[in-house]
């Protein structure tokens, strides 16, 4: 009967950690499609931006060429006003992102740290085989 109640725990701790593996997953999915749509939308922007540039060029080579003052212009003073906040908005973005990537699994370390940790016990055996 011990076998039997030590098979129904074993089982019953592989669901539990195969619930745990699947919110993971759908929470992880969920953050990598935000994180799509942030992308999306900084391209957007930064599309908005160009533009922007491009007509404040315009812009200034017209006011350059008939001498007037670039700076008092209110054209050329709308589009540094847009460039600014789209900008500003585009580093909102980036910083959002950044915060959804940071996400990891609790318990669970970085690749990096995964691949230490089997670096290091993999030495470790080779040195127990050696007798070293």
């Amino acid at each position: 009967m011990a076998k039997m109640d030590d098979i129904k725990k074993t089982l019953e701790e592989g669901v539990s950690i195969a619930r745990e593996g699947v919110a993971y997953a759908a929470e992880r999915a969920e953050d990598l499609s935000l994180a799509a749509a942030l992308r999306l939308r900084i391209f957007g922007l930064r599309r908005r931006i160009e533009r922007h540039y491009a007509e404040l060029g315009a812009a200034v080579y017209f006011l350059l060429d008939k001498k007037a003052d670039v700076s008092a212009d209110a054209a050329v003073k709308k589009h540094v006003k847009n460039i600014k906040n789209l900008e500003a908005e585009v580093n909102k973005l980036f910083a959002q992102m950044a915060r959804v990537s940071r996400k990891k699994a609790p318990g669970r370390g970085t690749a990096a740290q995964s691949r230490k940790k089997k670096a290091a016990s993999s030495r470790a055996k080779k040195t127990r085989k050696s007798g070293r």
